[in-house]
């Protein structure tokens, strides 16, 4: 039985900028677009900087969603429930391997990776701080929205397999519906380049899966290594054609 079931994500819109206006007997609120993208043409970015000049006078901003609650929000909009007695086994015994083979990030505490890990549960805290601060950085990706759009196009394309925890590793490029969401951002020509190091049947990554033998063939090493290496970079470089 899975340890976690699916939610489908509504569409809210998140906006950072909340100005206040406050009087006796009022109370105004303004929400303010926190991407370019979404100012449309040049007279609503005139609009959008006209009413910032303004309201820039008296603002009082709140952000809804902080950094640190990211993980969080993330599974309650993802999510209907968890199975918290089974994460803690899980997280648990993930932790006493990591610990054992000196796998946690350098300089990381093992009570706080803890920590991140029940909070960002059934992902790996890795996966939430990749796509939300270095895919963060791409002007046109929208941060929680699009980090919870991605998420539900793995989530879906894993609703068939068992598993612990979901890594980087588990996103499969070879699903035009994930592919196409990340080639937004980095543009179509690294369409090929992902093909020919990652998903096609002569991809450098498989070679490497092959390579390591049949003992290891199973584990896809390669192609999940060269996954990880593309989430991991600001663009998508070609490292496993050279490898």
């Amino acid at each position: 039985m899975p340890v976690f079931d699916l939610w489908t994500c509504d569409k809210s819109h998140y906006y950072e900028p909340i100005f206040l206006k406050f009087n006796i007997e009022r109370l105004l609120v303004i929400t303010l677009p926190s991407g370019t993208m979404e100012h449309y043409d040049e007279q609503a970015q005139r609009l959008f900087e006209q009413l910032s000049r303004v309201s820039g006078r008296v603002e009082r901003i709140y952000t809804p969603v902080q950094e640190h609650e990211i993980s969080e929000v993330i599974r309650r909009r993802l999510f209907s429930s968890i199975d918290i007695d089974a994460a803690r086994k899980i997280i648990q015994d993930f932790m006493d391997y990591a610990i054992n083979e000196s796998m946690l990030p350098p300089g990381t505490e093992p009570s706080e990776y803890r920590r991140r890990f029940e909070t960002a549960y059934p992902f790996l805290p890795e996966v939430i701080d990749v796509l939300y601060q270095r895919w963060g950085s791409f002007p046109n990706f929208q941060r929680t929205r699009g980090v919870l759009r991605l998420l539900s196009l793995v989530l879906y394309s894993l609703r068939e397999k068992t598993l612990p925890y979901i890594t980087l590793t588990d996103f499969d490029l070879s699903v035009q519906e994930i592919r196409q969401e990340l080639l937004k951002h980095t543009g179509q020509e690294y369409d090929s380049i992902i093909a020919s190091d990652i998903t096609s049947e002569v991809a450098g990554a498989k070679q490497v899966d092959v390579g390591l033998g049949d003992a290891y063939k199973g584990f896809r090493l390669g192609s999940r290594s060269a996954t990880t290496s593309a989430f991991n970079s600001t663009t998508i470089p070609a490292y496993a054609g050279s490898a």
